[in-house]
């Protein structure tokens, strides 16, 4: 049974609801369960009452701290206040509070919250946003936080902040990325090779198909070597974006490949399991040249595929 994912209260000052939307949507990308009046809070509800039910429910009070979060009479906004109030009266394993600051603020009255010395994240500069952003989920999530499995439809825009958010290696997109450190693990069952990945959890095939084939057959040898039970396993599937970006090297480490050497230097570029938003066209990855674009499906790509080892991880 897969284990419940951690419950978040996202507060904020009113002022700064554009970020918090970010934020929220960003973090929903990943599974995780966030409480965010903006979207939590059903018409006709008692505000107060379903605010401190919310955080006493919760296991980490994200709070954004700016300038907006004390006014200049020393104001906190009411939904902090409430929070402050029952947070007190919390044990330390009750609740985990992570104050993230959106520009240069010093939140005196946070660190006075319960006589402790808490470690603030800050989200700016801009460039800094997604850097950030992986500093929460890791904290929040350390052992759920895995790479998307399920096929979604996915916009430039939704890749480029993939990218930035996992600090991927991509020649066009992100050429300084330092990509992803990886815990390869050889192993042949029933005379097949596969790459175990033990820092994703992800079981590869070592090769992959023998030719190139457009986004249809792929989806059919999926169904072929799942029906054959292939290395004895009937879960296998086409990657996601993010999952087969993170095999992307930031050098050359198969002939003229961004891929390991562990992996046979056949496949030069495969089909994801994502379609382009608002396109007909899938993402696919090219080892040849390190980065990730948009094919049409009657293009033929190369198939690697890959399974899930722990599905608690997903």
């Amino acid at each position: 049974m897969d284990e419940e994912k951690p419950k978040i209260f996202l507060s904020y000052a009113h002022e700064d609801i554009g970020m918090a939307k970010r934020i929220y949507k960003d973090l929903k990308r990943y599974g995780l369960n966030i409480w965010f009046d903006s979207e939590s809070l059903l018409p006709g509800q008692n505000w107060r009452d379903s605010i401190e039910k919310a955080i006493k429910q919760c296991s980490y009070y994200l709070v954004l701290l700016s300038s907006y979060t004390v006014t200049e009479t020393g104001t906190v906004p009411k939904e902090m206040k409430i929070a402050f109030e029952i947070l007190k009266e919390c044990r330390d394993d009750d609740i985990r509070i992570i104050p993230v600051r959106l520009n240069e603020y010093e939140p005196s009255h946070i660190s006075k919250l319960r006589n402790i010395n808490i470690r603030w994240i800050d989200l700016f500069p801009e460039s800094e946003y997604h850097h950030a952003l992986k500093k929460i989920l890791y904290i929040v999530s350390p052992r759920t936080f895995s790479l998307r499995n399920k096929p979604i439809q996915l916009s430039q825009v939704d890749v480029n902040n993939t990218i930035r958010l996992h600090d991927f290696f991509d020649q066009s997109l992100n050429p300084d990325g330092i990509g992803f450190n990886h815990r390869y693990k050889e192993s042949t069952i029933n005379s097949e090779k596969v790459i175990v990945d033990e820092a994703t959890n992800l079981m590869w095939q070592q090769s992959g198909s023998p030719k190139e084939m457009n986004f249809k057959d792929a989806e059919e040898w999926v169904k072929e070597l799942n029906l054959r039970s292939y290395a004895g396993f009937e879960d296998w599937r086409l990657p996601t974006l993010e999952e087969a970006m993170s095999l992307l090297e930031p050098t050359q480490k198969n002939g003229y490949l961004y891929i390991d050497s562990v992996f046979d230097g056949e496949q030069v570029w495969i089909w994801t399991a994502d379609q382009a938003k608002d396109d007909s066209r899938v993402w696919a990855i090219h080892f040849l040249f390190g980065r990730c674009n948009f094919s049409p499906t009657d293009i033929k790509h190369y198939v690697r595929l890959v399974r899930s080892e722990q599905s608690s991880n997903n």
